[in-house]
């Protein structure tokens, strides 16, 4: 008898395609804000493997945008706030990388936050743009290293010969930094300002609701004065990962302080030729369901999270203030003596995924439609956290030493492409103190250095890598115990 073709395909080895099924029928709070593709229509979805195509005279060009396309970038352009919006497919990584090369030129000297993203730093280091750290004197809430308003508007005092800021906000955790004085400060001197606001794609969002979250509703990067943003659609809405929106402010443009021209021109350069239309058309869609749909689905978020919050077990909190993004879910769970191994199997054995769990705190990123079920199902995982702690066990210092990695002395400028390209050797991290990092070494998620490229390793970061592993940590840039240093003088 002739097997179908569905028990052939069955005993092939797909192992990515086999991983990826087990993913199915389980609670997600973790990005893509699609849920595995059910925030999507039945029509879209069943639409999805048909938008494969290339560029034809009746679909038109994602880098040279015209006529459908060109239709779509206006209309989220509109939605967004912006004076040109451009869809890019490969990724806010990739919409970062545009704006840097779209606002300045190798050599110029960029202030950043320490909180900025691993991919910001291999930015920098190929484009060959000085990168001006911020220094920070307060200690983080997070173990993202988020700068404070005050901080940025110190250092643009302090630094001289800038030629633009790179901020993150909001941060991985919800938290947001108020932008407009900042923006006020940086165009004062004629500079622009740039914002990874990759996890804030849903704050243009028109809420209308009563609730404290939606009284509190952030305000978008672009209506505080950025000049240029960068959103992975992705993250927070029903699109396609890694679908990513870049906006341009049409006083950057009136300004002078970004040349459209220029940053159309870096499109084609660090996007690929051949973009994918399922992911420009998810942007679409997501444009569309922030204009008609989102906002009730955000009351509903809304009140499922309150709903949760008042259930919560001792031992367990919800970090939250006012100005926090109040669609994140941050969970202490510090209190309950719970190990972060411990958390990850509890979580697991209720088929629930989260976005990170770090030494004090588990992000929760639920999709805007996430279903009262996940929530039952997240809210039983907490109760058994709540119960399996031990006695005098603490990750607490952990954590501490993870925030207070980003008031270390002696970062301020950083030619990052020099330590990228020099000569470099492997070593045993835990003998690598007085040496020179060759690379970004970051916890990730969320993938945020805790050393940059160049700088000496001391004991104490050394210390802190191995706590980190010993929880079970993936820590980029080390691997197998190993560390890659620099070798030149």
């Amino acid at each position: 008898m002739k097997k179908s073709e569905s028990a052939v395909f069955s005993e092939r080895e797909l192992p990515l395609v086999s991983a990826l099924k087990t993913a199915r029928n389980r609670h997600s709070f973790h990005m893509p804000g699609n849920r595995a593709g059910q925030s999507f229509s039945a029509e879209f979805r069943s639409l999805l493997t048909y938008l494969d195509t290339t560029e034809l005279d009746n679909t038109g060009d994602i880098n040279e945008p015209n006529g459908v396309v060109l239709r779509a970038l206006e209309l989220a352009a509109r939605t967004f706030g912006s004076a040109q919006t451009y869809f890019i497919t490969s990724g806010t990584t990739t919409s970062l990388r545009i704006a840097l090369a779209g606002a300045f030129k190798a050599g110029d000297r960029v202030l950043l936050g320490q909180g900025s993203h691993l991919s910001v730093a291999n930015s920098c280091a190929l484009l060959g743009l000085e990168a001006v750290l911020i220094r920070q004197d307060a200690l983080p809430r997070f173990a993202d290293g988020q700068v404070s308003e005050a901080e940025v508007l110190r250092s643009l005092k302090e630094e001289e010969n800038l030629a633009g800021v790179l901020l993150t906000t909001p941060g991985y955790y919800g938290e947001n930094l108020p932008l407009e004085k900042i923006c006020q400060a940086a165009h004062a001197l004629g500079l622009p300002v740039i914002v990874d606001s990759a996890h804030g794609a849903h704050f243009a969002i028109k809420v209308s609701g009563k609730s404290p979250g939606e009284k509190n509703w952030p305000r978008t990067a672009l209506s505080q004065g950025a000049d240029m943003v960068a959103q992975s659609a992705h993250k927070t809405l029903p699109a396609l990962t890694p679908a990513s929106l870049l906006h341009l402010s049409q006083a950057a443009i009136d300004s002078g302080r970004v040349s459209p021209a220029r940053l159309a021109k870096m499109l084609p350069v660090f996007q690929t030729s051949s973009p994918s239309f399922p992911i420009a058309a998810s942007l679409d869609y997501a444009r569309d369901f922030v204009d008609h749909d989102a906002a009730g689905y955000v009351s509903r978020l809304l009140d499922l999270l309150a709903e949760f919050e008042a259930q919560l077990p001792p031992g367990l909190t919800r970090d939250y203030i006012a100005g926090d993004d109040p669609c994140r879910l941050v969970l202490d769970y510090s209190a309950s003596n719970c190990s972060r191994q411990e958390v990850f199997k509890i979580l697991d054995a209720h088929r629930v995924d989260v976005e990170l769990i770090d030494a004090r705190c588990i992000v929760c990123i639920p999709p805007l439609d996430t279903p009262r079920e996940s929530f039952i199902a997240l809210g039983q995982a907490c109760a058994e956290i709540a119960q399996a702690g031990q006695a005098e066990y603490s990750q607490v210092k952990i954590d501490l030493a993870q925030r207070q990695a980003f008031l270390r002395q002696g970062r301020t400028s950083l030619t990052l492409r020099d330590s990228f390209l020099a000569e470099s050797a492997e070593m045993d991290f835990q003998n690598a103190e007085g040496q020179r990092s060759a690379g970004v070494i970051a916890p990730y998620p969320p993938g945020v250095p805790l050393l940059w490229p160049g700088e000496e390793i001391k004991s104490v970061d050394i210390a802190l890598w191995q706590d980190l592993l010993d929880l079970a940590y993936d820590v980029r840039g080390l691997k197998s115990g190993k560390i890659e240093v620099l070798t030149g003088k």
